[in-house]
């Protein structure tokens, strides 16, 4: 048995490993980084257009105000292609900071069959078991594993609790390394 309270710092660390590594987030994150690329080559040749001098030639004229603009998106794309994971994650965080159900006591218990999560908050509780094979993926930080279960929810398991002892640690190391093969 895990308990622990399950803070807001843990849950955004959720959320940014999700973004991080979701399929449907990659997606979204390629074709932003499309658009803005392409506002910026928009943008640039604008910009080049007016800033450029109307006595040269016109083949020379579009060449440059093509090429600084290709350029200029060319020296933004690191930028730009972080653009959406940090306004995801700055509207997420927005969000979060208008919850007030932080800190949520979370009880784990681990065994053979599966785990189970208790979650209480509002003298509400909410219980989710789960098998083991019904994890669909795990991913992890540097202080949590995270087992999806489904689309929308996840098991958080932190990686060391000051609450276990060794042995008990141990036992729970080896259980998820024997079913999810996570390597410790």
């Amino acid at each position: 048995m895990i308990h622990f309270q399950l803070t807001k710092d843990d849950f955004f660390a959720l959320q940014k490993n999700f973004i991080e590594n979701s399929d449907y987030h990659k997606g979204r994150a390629r074709r932003v980084t499309i658009v803005l690329m392409l506002l910026t080559v928009l943008w640039g040749f604008l910009l080049a257009i007016f800033l450029l001098p109307q006595t040269i030639s016109v083949p020379l004229f579009l060449g440059l105000a093509i090429g600084s603009s290709l350029f200029l998106a060319l020296l933004l794309f690191p930028f730009l292609k972080k653009a959406y994971v940090n306004i995801t994650l700055w509207q997420f965080r927005y969000l979060l900071n208008q919850e007030t159900k932080w800190p949520r006591d979370i009880t784990l218990y681990i065994n053979e069959h599966g785990i189970e999560r208790n979650s209480l908050h509002n003298n509400v509780n909410k219980r989710l078991q789960v098998a083991w094979e019904a994890i669909e993926r795990v991913s992890g930080d540097e202080k949590n594993h995270y087992l999806y279960v489904e689309a929308r929810d996840t098991i958080v398991v932190p990686k060391q609790h000051h609450m276990l002892s060794e042995t008990e640690q141990i036992k729970i190391n080896d259980l998820l390394q024997k079913h999810l093969n996570i390597t410790l």
